[in-house]
């Protein structure tokens, strides 16, 4: 977590996908989801364990995932009904997945008997084998090297109060005792105004030296910094403007930036936790009509602004009824919902239109 803009990745991804409500729900006759505040995993989701809330085991787990690849949550104790009571995060560098024949079982370092799969909740990112994820971190880590090297950069340069490497000259040659005096005279009044360990150069018989140091403009510090940013960003699937890089920021580029960022990013480790939950919660019985469901929309206001827009329309000309629009919104059906609507304005223009209410008819 050196680098600023892996933190600022990680603390994005992890806040925003920690942060969300998380809902048990039970399937319904009409497919849709009945939450289900008073069902055990509703308990267990809001207080893991003593030392942590929903949000705050949410959060750690989404950073560990990012960081490492592999987020792990053991389940520590269950009631009688079977339902688990508590899960202790793990640190990934501790546990080791290991494919059985019938089974994924886990070894953890202080542990001395393998951890059964269905006792273990395991988020995965990039995992070739579907059995361990690959961390970011080690694949990208030359990336992150050069990252480190352009910073240590930046901090020498202004260590030194943007002085570069000093060089005097002389026009004849020292005796040798002679120039050993000038060294040691330099150097001490050099170390004074310089603390990064250099030694002033003495080039004798007139010779000359055009440059010494670097600048940040020949070295294109500015623009490496920024490739390198965007890079990283790209690799966690983060918009560069969330991470402070706005050289190329409109508002019509970020706010589809932003949809982007949550289709291609916040959406596959949503779906990967709402399903590894669901599986490692709930009982053999219910995992058929129950599920987690963890609501995105307050990620998606614009989105849902023009979703909203589309449903009004969709109304208007009756192609949708009431009902068949609160289905997509996962919202139960109401009675006289399953009518359509059309404006009564509107005619065919060869044809007369009546119009008939409860008390008179009008052509």
């Amino acid at each position: 977590m050196r680098v600023a803009t892996i933190y600022a990745c990680v603390c994005i991804i992890s806040e925003d996908i920690g942060t969300l409500p998380l809902h048990i729900k039970t399937r319904t006759e009409s497919g849709k989801g009945k939450v289900q505040n008073g069902h055990p995993v509703s308990r267990l989701m809001r207080r893991p364990n003593p030392y942590m809330n929903g949000i705050d085991f949410r959060c750690a787990l989404i950073a560990s995932l990012e960081l490492y690849g592999n987020a792990y949550a053991i389940v520590r104790e269950r009631d009688k009904r079977g339902y688990a009571t508590r899960l202790d995060l793990l640190d990934p560098r501790s546990v080791k997945p290991i494919a059985g024949e019938h089974d994924v079982y886990y070894s953890v370092s202080d542990m001395s008997e393998l951890v059964p799969s269905r006792d273990m909740v395991h988020i995965k990112g990039y995992a070739p084998d579907g059995i361990e994820g690959k961390s970011p971190v080690r694949m990208h880590q030359d990336l992150i090297e050069n990252f480190i090297n352009a910073t240590k950069f930046s901090k020498k340069l202004y260590k030194n109060d943007l002085r570069s490497a000093a060089v005097f000259s002389l026009d004849g040659v020292l005796p040798e005792e002679a120039y050993q005096r000038v060294k040691a005279q330099l150097s001490k009044a050099w170390e004074k105004v310089n603390s990064d360990g250099t030694k002033p150069l003495i080039l004798e018989g007139g010779t000359k030296v055009q440059t010494m140091t670097i600048t940040p403009e020949s070295a294109q510090y500015v623009p490496t910094k920024l490739q390198l940013i965007d890079e990283i960003a790209a690799c966690y699937r983060v918009p560069c403007h969330k991470v402070g890089d706005w050289t190329r920021g409109t508002y019509s580029n970020n706010t589809q930036a932003n949809l982007e960022y949550f289709t291609d990013c916040l959406r596959p480790i949503l779906v990967k936790v709402e399903e590894e939950l669901s599986v490692k919660l709930f009982l053999e019985s219910e995992q058929d009509t129950h599920y987690i469901d963890i609501n995105f929309k307050g990620l998606l206001r614009t989105a849902i602004a023009e979703q909203m827009k589309i449903y009004k329309e969709m109304f208007n000309i009756g192609v949708y009824t009431p009902n068949e629009i609160r289905a997509m919104e996962d919202l139960e059906p109401y009675e006289g919902g399953d009518r359509y609507f059309v404006p009564v304005n509107l005619a065919v223009n060869d044809k007369n239109l009546t119009i008939t209410t409860n008390e008179k008819h009008f052509e």
